[in-house]
């Protein structure tokens, strides 16, 4: 029995001192990683006056005629025309649930019918909707 009781207290003790040592080695790793980041904040320095501007700044549209947005009509390279607002939407491409081949062939064109009709005469959900703003990049020119 004191055997056992005796083998039992060497296995705690030493479960408790790798614990200890992994504990230790774990801190001083994330100290010295912490060091460096802290001396790469202290370096870095602060501007002289804050920059406010004195005037609010209206966002800049872009404006595109139909032959420059028809350049734009492959799949490394696809804009779209949707009511008078244009979409770059290549990187878009291989995400479209609908497969790349059903909007290449209105890349570079107008194409306000094939997303009103996603060419099967339905319309194009709430959710595209809100997708195809994030691809806006300018109007038509008129």
């Amino acid at each position: 029995m004191k055997k056992l009781v005796t083998i039992s207290l060497f296995v705690f003790w030493a479960v408790v001192v790798a614990v200890l040592v992994a504990g230790l080695i774990f801190y001083q790793n994330n100290k010295s990683v912490s060091q460096v980041a802290k001396s790469l904040v202290v370096n870095i320095p602060a501007p002289a006056t804050p920059v406010v501007p004195t005037t609010p700044v209206a966002p800049v549209i872009s404006v595109f005629t139909l032959a420059e947005i028809a350049k734009h009509n492959s799949a490394n390279d696809c804009w779209l025309l949707i009511n008078n607002k244009v979409y770059d939407v290549t990187s878009f491409l291989g995400s479209h649930p609908g497969g790349v081949e059903t909007i290449i062939p209105h890349c570079g064109q107008e194409a306000t019918n094939a997303y009103n009709t996603k060419d099967i005469g339905r319309p194009h959900s709430a959710r595209a909707a809100s997708m195809l703003n994030d691809y806006y990049i300018g109007d038509l020119k008129k």
